[in-house]
């Protein structure tokens, strides 16, 4: 096979694998054609090859595909380089234990919100688990990440990122997302109201590197069945500190 070829389909790999991993919910053989402008028998190649690696999963149900087994272990193994073990798991337990809410620890892998250890008491069916990618628009840990973007970071977000309105809730204007994120850097927190699901409310606060850059969030979030808005928001005290806590073991010099 000479370079050209096998460069192709490395480049055609890697386009499907992205829209993939960006995409929210899943994408028959079709869709994927056309979002990426191949065709039809270059896609079937393309989605085998990565099939029979891990990197795609196929529904046999609905005949649809999404990222697979692998891809996410990579973005685990990913995060781990960074020392994220720093985040130890009974800090989520504590946490979860102090306040009786839902916990998350999310890291941000290009335009989405990859959640990467939870501790659910109060399941809820739709929401992510371990592993499991979310938007940043609408979740508490996503706007965390992009209140704490570069301007050029954000560019690049806005300019491909599909603003879609998951309930009535729902910003989807950069204008409308944007004004919101002054106030997330001042109060240290980000809240999400029913904004990816009717019945879920959310907030998260960021762990930083001895740099200030932002590592990774912590989420609280809550069924509405089980508590209010209000009652997750007592509970900011208990979140701030405990990333304050953790940023500091990563470095940040932070006041008393």
């Amino acid at each position: 096979m000479s370079r050209e070829v096998q460069s192709s389909i490395i480049q055609k790999s890697v386009a499907v694998i992205n829209l993939l991993a960006q995409h929210r919910g899943r994408l028959s053989q079709t869709e994927i054609a056309q979002e990426t402008g191949f065709n039809k028998s270059s896609t079937h190649r393309i989605l085998a090859i990565l099939m029979g690696q891990g990197l795609v999963e196929f529904d046999e149900r609905d005949k649809t595909y999404t990222t697979g087994p692998l891809l996410i272990s990579w973005a685990r193994a990913a995060w781990e380089k960074m020392d994220l073990s720093l985040v130890d798991d009974q800090d989520l337990r504590d946490l979860m234990t102090e306040t009786g809410m839902n916990v998350a620890l999310g890291v941000r892998i290009e335009h989405t919100a990859t959640f990467i250890r939870t501790n659910i008491p109060h399941p809820y069916r739709l929401a992510v688990k371990a592993g499991g990618q979310s938007e940043l628009h609408n979740t508490a840990v996503g706007k965390v990440f992009l209140a704490h973007m570069t301007a050029e970071e954000r560019d690049a977000y806005f300019k491909v990122a599909d603003l879609d309105k998951f309930t009535e809730t729902t910003l989807t204007t950069r204008r409308d997302i944007e004004a919101g994120l002054p106030g997330i850097r001042s109060k240290g927190y980000a809240v999400s109201d029913r904004e990816e699901f009717y019945q879920v409310v959310g907030i998260a606060a960021p762990i930083f590197d001895h740099d200030g850059r932002v590592l990774a969030a912590i989420s609280l979030w809550i069924p509405l069945r089980i508590a209010s808005l209000d009652q997750l928001l007592a509970c900011v005290p208990s979140l701030l500190a405990r990333t304050k806590e953790i940023s500091a073991r990563f470095g940040l010099l932070t006041g008393d």
